[in-house]
């Protein structure tokens, strides 16, 4: 199985979850908020076969970390995994939009040339985020935790992008509704744990299994249909 957007480093005892998706050889792509916390992940990961240190500059951390912009740029050269990056026009995020745009447009001509896997934020922001990324000739890229409208997602499908569903989309209406759009080729799984809870308590890697079977539920297929798809989708994005 695959979780496509995991925060392991604000998860309790990281080393406990890094080492246990190794022995259930379970994927795990571990994004950063800020290029200064994937350089520390780094050595910790790098004898790692399924944990996966993805490059991130979360937007809201842009305008409060503008001397992370050239160490992104830098690392970006050796960096397979991008994320999470992105812009959040969220009430919460809006007053720092002109940062935001900027580093984010920075960061997309970094990201040009090359075939990554890329995770994005896009909350409040989907139609600037996808204006962005065809301004710049970059994707596909992978919507994580996608809040937009049925027209938005109908616009990122005609792009090629993909869309990572994790366990609160399963659990309310409007996630649910924007799940069954998924076209069956560009679903991913995720938890964005620790920021999602189940049941009290926070999200681990392994709570894909949730949507996994929501997904099973909807395409009236076997779990294991499923995930065979959804191993086969990650696999086309590396390629």
């Amino acid at each position: 199985m695959i979780d496509a957007h995991c925060h392991i480093d604000q998860i309790d005892s990281p080393e406990e979850i890094v080492r246990e998706a190794e022995e259930r050889a379970f994927t795990v792509i571990a994004v950063t908020n800020l290029p200064s916390h994937y350089a520390m992940a780094l050595p910790h990961l790098k004898s790692c076969r399924y944990v996966r240190p993805a490059l991130g500059f979360h937007p809201l951390m842009a305008a409060a970390h503008p001397q992370e912009l050239m160490p992104f740029i830098r690392l970006a050269k050796t960096a397979d995994y991008v994320g999470e990056i992105g812009l959040d026009l969220s009430e919460k995020g809006a007053p720092t939009k002109e940062a935001q745009v900027a580093v984010f447009d920075r960061i997309l001509d970094t990201l040009k040339g090359g075939r990554r896997f890329i995770t994005i934020h896009s909350r409040g922001a989907v139609n600037t985020v996808l204006d962005m990324l065809e301004q710049k000739q970059i994707g596909p890229v992978v919507f994580h935790w996608f809040t937009g409208s049925a027209t938005q997602m109908a616009r990122a499908i005609q792009r090629g992008h993909y869309f990572s569903l994790n366990p609160s989309m399963v659990r309310s209406a409007s996630g649910s509704r924007l799940i069954a759009m998924v076209p069956g080729e560009r679903v991913l799984t995720e938890t964005d744990a620790p920021f999602t809870r189940i049941s009290g308590r926070a999200a681990l890697p392994w709570d894909v299994d949730i949507v996994l079977r929501h997904i099973s539920t909807v395409w009236n297929k076997s779990l294991e249909e499923v995930e065979q798809t959804v191993e086969h989708n990650f696999a086309r994005l590396m390629h």
